[in-house]
């Protein structure tokens, strides 16, 4: 693996790969032995820290995401050959790892973000099995998505871009770097919510402390430029909803986390923080808020005309809405709960005068 890095660029990233299958190949094949497995497990965690140690010279972004991805899947490969018993202390040595470099800040979000991306892949291949073990991580995301983690303005001189415009390398980086830990703490989170089902992880405390940092979320306007100086997908005029990206998981998350409360009384405060989404002053939030909203609507069936008329005034409020995209959801969406409801819900939109 270090002759991999060593090699360099875009090519070295593809050699790391390739070692990381050839350890997943051996590692399906039997479990290592225990003499075997310390060795293993600090290899995965090197290459789950590719981005602070990336291949020499220079490397596209997505090639050393793909390194990541190859260390989270042997990860995987590998926890599936192992005991519950043996695998406790494995996850837990990764737990630590990721917290080892809490009072560096982005070293604190590289980590996080490689520890929630193999989370979620856990959570996948173990469902309810791994959720006993992820207790951890909830306060891990709560912390990854609290506004304290929220990249200080960078005091650093500025240099020009390609386009004329002032950019900051470093802010560009913490800015990438903290959305990426946040796609993936709200995607660990959606997992982690809907394999639990509210058995175990999600107490009255829990959810609150919880419900406000994942419906902050909704209101997250994507970087505007990406490690490689181009426009991230997300950012993209109409492609808010990209698979994978921060909103589609954050969406997915408000849902599960709703549907999963211990008591439906916990409704309704996460659902008003939905609902507060939906009067941001950018349009892309309000679309999300609106996808929210429709996703609990998916989870929640008839239950969620209990919620309906704390609704009503922000949908009315979009009815009108500027932006034409917001509106039509708006209007789309509230054509929805009438069927839901059997009640003409745009009509009482509108108002009688008009």
């Amino acid at each position: 693996y270090d002759s991999c890095l060593a090699s360099g660029g875009a090519g070295g990233a593809a050699a790391a790969r390739s070692a990381l299958g050839m350890a997943a190949t051996a590692a399906s094949t039997e479990p290592p032995a225990p003499s075997h497995r310390g060795a293993l497990v600090t290899l995965l965690l090197r290459a789950l820290d590719v981005r602070r140690e990336p291949p020499a010279g220079k490397c596209p972004a997505a090639a050393i995401d793909e390194v990541e991805g190859a260390a989270v899947s042997a990860f995987v490969t590998f926890s599936l050959q192992l005991t519950e018993t043996s695998f406790v202390p494995v996850f837990t040595q990764v737990v630590e790892w990721a917290k080892a470099r809490a009072a560096d800040a982005p070293a604190a979000r590289t980590r996080l973000g490689a520890l929630f991306r193999l989370a979620s892949s856990l959570a996948d291949a173990l469902r309810a099995v791994f959720v006993p073990l992820a207790a951890p991580l909830l306060d891990l995301a709560a912390a990854a998505l609290d506004p304290v983690s929220d990249p200080a303005p960078s005091k650093k001189k500025k240099k020009k871009s390609a386009t004329g415009a002032a950019v900051d390398p470093a802010a560009i980086v913490a800015e990438l770097d903290t959305w990426r830990m946040r796609t993936h703490a709200l995607s660990c989170l959606r997992r982690l919510f809907v394999h639990d089902g509210g058995e175990t992880l999600l107490d009255a405390g829990r959810f609150n402390q919880l419900h406000p940092l994942v419906t902050r979320m909704l209101r997250a306007n994507p970087p505007s430029i990406d490690a490689d100086g181009d426009e991230p997908p997300e950012a993209a005029e109409g492609a808010h909803m990209a698979p994978g990206g921060l909103a589609s998981e954050c969406v997915a998350c408000v849902a599960a986390m709703i549907a999963s409360a211990p008591d439906d009384a916990l409704w309704k405060p996460a659902h008003r923080g939905v609902l507060l989404a939906t009067r941001e002053g950018s349009a892309r939030s309000r679309l999300v808020a609106l996808a929210a909203l429709s996703a609990v609507v998916d989870k929640l069936r008839e239950e969620y005309l209990a919620l309906l008329p704390e609704a009503i005034p922000f949908l009315s409020e979009l009815f009108e809405d500027p932006d034409e995209a917001v509106e039509g959801a708006a209007r789309a969406f509230t054509g929805r709960l009438t069927e839901l409801s059997g009640e003409d819900l745009k009509s009482l939109m509108l108002g009688p005068e008009r």
